[in-house]
């Protein structure tokens, strides 16, 4: 009888990450493992778990798990600047798109179509959304980022707000689901019409937090990469690179910090339009696998 426990011993020995077949484990996970909600994008994850300072992935036949050095439970702050930098976020996440669209291009479409739960015309009209708000974005970066934290984000904010009032309202059956959604979209809701108000104020506390992020990223990975040069797990190169690179982007937000909106806007707007893009094409991929199943009476 083996649990994922029984295998992470290897974690203790400096390997950054344990990939454990899920034909190993036979007893479930325990209950200290705890379902996690938010996660950088991982390729394959259909579910996130974390136990203390374990971190496991759950993918269709295996649990890839490393350890971070905070566990996000009791010590949040010290995660997010030791474990999870802005840096690492957005370059796991465009890699997790990449990887993602690379893996379904070599998919077999008729079995891809069999396991798709939405139909390409969705997958196309997500795809066409997300790259129009992409470009949205690349123009607004281009050519001022005010409109961006002046009206959209306050927009987007009170849309979903009165959303979720809305699916509230329409669920009035299910009366203690619908409070809470009315009180949540209300919440929110409220929230939007603040951003409209005082979203100058609300964007100096964005920069004033990524400069604290960014400068305590930078410091705490650093004297990492010279105190332990040749017991990093990630290798020496790779975590010299996430260091400079928050070191680079907190001195940006000091001396130019508009430069650095902007930036951050393009970034945005770089992984949105990555988004897009590989849907469409999913969703074409999707389109032509259809025919082929009609064509060969398979439906």
């Amino acid at each position: 009888m083996s649990t994922l426990e029984s295998f992470l011993d290897a974690l203790r020995q400096g390997v950054f990450q344990v990939v454990v077949p899920k034909a190993l484990v036979t007893e479930p996970l325990e209950p200290d493992w705890k379902r996690s909600a938010i996660n950088v994008p991982s390729p394959e994850t259909i579910a996130s778990y974390r136990k203390g300072q374990y971190h496991a992935h759950e993918t269709g036949s295996e649990y890839r798990v490393h350890m971070d050095r905070y566990d996000p439970g009791k010590n949040p702050l010290m995660h997010l600047i030791d474990d999870a930098p802005l840096v690492l976020m957005v370059y796991e996440t465009m890699d997790t798109i990449l990887v993602t669209a690379k893996d379904a291009t070599r998919d077999d479409p008729l079995q891809r179509l069999l396991d798709q739960r939405m139909s390409w015309k969705l997958r196309m009209g997500l795809g066409a959304v997300l790259l129009a708000i992409g470009v949205t974005l690349a123009v607004l970066a281009f050519r001022g980022t005010i409109s961006f934290f002046a009206v959209i984000l306050p927009s987007l904010v009170l849309f979903f707000g009165l959303l979720t009032i809305v699916r509230g309202i329409r669920q009035r059956g299910r009366k203690e689901h619908a409070n809470e959604d009315i009180i949540r979209g209300s919440l929110v809701a409220g929230a939007g019409f603040f951003l409209f108000v005082f979203w100058e104020l609300y964007l100096v506390l964005i920069l004033l937090v990524l400069v604290i992020w960014f400068f305590s990223s930078a410091a705490v990975t650093l004297l990492r990469v010279f105190r332990e040069r040749g017991n990093l797990p990630q290798g020496f190169w790779y975590t010299l690179g996430l260091g400079v690179s928050s070191l680079v982007l907190g001195i940006l937000a000091v001396t130019l910090p508009e430069g650095l909106v902007d930036l951050l806007v393009i970034l945005l707007a770089g992984i949105v339009l990555m988004a897009g893009a590989f849907m469409v094409l999913d969703a074409y991929g999707l389109r032509n696998a259809a025919r082929l199943m009609e064509e060969g009476g398979f439906v």
